[in-house]
């Protein structure tokens, strides 16, 4: 299991996001009012989330998914430039990209892979107008390829700027690419899960989620929207032991004191059920469609945070919705404890959710926009901080009466991630 996770990241030309560089440790909060760009930093770990996926990057992710570039692109801006970089198993590494047009359609122009060592920085893979290369080993036997117009490319060889280069030598190339690769595939962006009643999903023809039978199959982390969460606690159960009987002990908080076990029940061709064993005056089992919303977002953070391993960055949007304040709290921990081996970014407007924090001054990053609409990330002063919880009981109720900006750092110096 790969412990690389990602520890910064950077955006220029998204929407609002001008130019900015957020660093990851720890549980990451992003605040700020609508439309200040917290939702386009999880868009644009996102898209790189997906840097693997098989087929023409361009079309299938960026038009198909995203809507296009024009979509993306900053007013203004001639490119969208995002980049990374990766710490954890072995040397420290970035990798980047650049998307522009090239008259009316949308190309990948520049990319690039960098490994930092002892001796400095090394690239491992350089793309731009010009030229193609990469490495195959660490002792830099180097194949290059000229793009020059007319050249004929091998096959195996996708250099057209409508893909990324990077999944066709991630497997054959130096092995500090197939680290960049699986880091990327191991981005997890959740939004709020699908926590509708079931009547309400019928009314929009939603037959799957947490609430309904799910077909069985191995599931070793929760997938967006919770929607195989039937799944991923069959397989916790399977864990047995330890890693059950805290499962168990966590949800007694949002499920009541009288829960006995949580059951995976047959309901029919191949398919398994959630239900809930209570003891005491209940004295029965209730099926997942049964439980309120709060019930079935809490059961999802807790298969969340279980199996958070192996994870680069766990990113979640609005994780306050539907959670009483004393089950968001325990959310709130819970995700600081995951971000204690995998960085986590969160946005939320909840004030409760701020209370909730260990350590505000390290986590909170409020997005604002400046005159001319671009984000900019600042970070709390923690000596200030602390004069002011001598009468609040959290960042939160210092927010929600109009504070916030006494607590604020004077300037916030991001670093800048560079590029051949």
């Amino acid at each position: 299991m790969s412990n690389d996770r990602i520890t910064q990241i950077h955006i220029a030309g998204l929407r609002s996001l001008a130019d900015v560089t957020l660093d990851l440790s720890g549980l990451q909060v992003l605040i700020g009012d609508n439309g200040t760009g917290k939702s386009s930093i999880l868009e644009a770990l996102q898209i790189l989330s997906q840097c693997m996926t098989p087929g023409a990057f361009v079309n299938d992710v960026i038009v198909r998914a995203h809507g296009g570039l024009e979509s993306l692109l900053r007013k203004g801006s001639k490119n969208l430039h995002i980049a990374v970089k990766i710490e954890g198993d072995g040397p420290s590494l970035e990798y980047g990209f650049i998307l522009e047009f090239i008259g009316n359609s949308p190309a990948v122009t520049e990319e690039y892979a960098n490994r930092f060592g002892d001796s400095g920085l090394f690239p491992v893979l350089t793309r731009n107008a010009s030229k193609t290369l990469f490495f195959r080993s660490l002792l830099r036997e180097a194949i290059h390829k000229a793009i020059d117009q007319g050249e004929e490319v091998p096959p195996n060889f996708p250099l057209g700027n409508q893909s990324l280069l990077l999944p066709s030598v991630a497997p054959m190339g130096d092995p500090s690419l197939k680290r960049i690769a699986e880091a990327l595939t191991n981005i997890k962006v959740h939004v709020p899960f699908e926590t509708r009643a079931l009547w309400q999903q019928k009314e929009l023809n939603i037959t799957a989620g947490p609430r309904w039978p799910d077909t069985i199959d191995q599931s070793d982390s929760l997938s967006r929207y919770a929607l195989n969460l039937a799944n991923v606690y069959h397989h916790l159960r399977n864990q047995g032991g330890e890693v059950w009987q805290r499962v168990i002990t966590t949800a007694r908080f949002g499920l009541g004191s009288d829960l006995r076990d949580i059951q995976l029940t047959a309901a029919g061709r191949g398919k398994i059920e959630l239900q809930a064993l209570y003891g005491g005056a209940l004295n029965s089992s209730l099926p997942a469609e049964a439980f309120s919303d709060g019930q079935i977002a809490f059961l999802a953070f807790i298969a969340l945070t279980e199996l958070a391993n192996g994870n680069s960055l766990i990113t979640f949007d609005e994780p306050e919705l539907h959670l009483h304040p004393a089950l968001l709290a325990r959310v709130v921990w819970m995700l600081e404890e995951v971000g204690s081996k995998t960085p986590v970014i969160i946005s939320t407007h909840s004030d409760r959710l701020l209370d909730a924090l260990t350590d505000p001054a390290r986590s909170v990053v409020l997005c604002e926009l400046d005159d001319q609409w671009a984000t900019h990330l600042r970070r709390l002063d923690k000596e200030k901080l602390h004069q002011w919880f001598e009468d609040y009981r959290g960042f939160g109720s210092l927010r929600a009466e109009g504070y916030e900006r006494h607590v604020l750092r004077d300037s916030d110096d991001a670093m800048k991630v560079q590029h051949p």
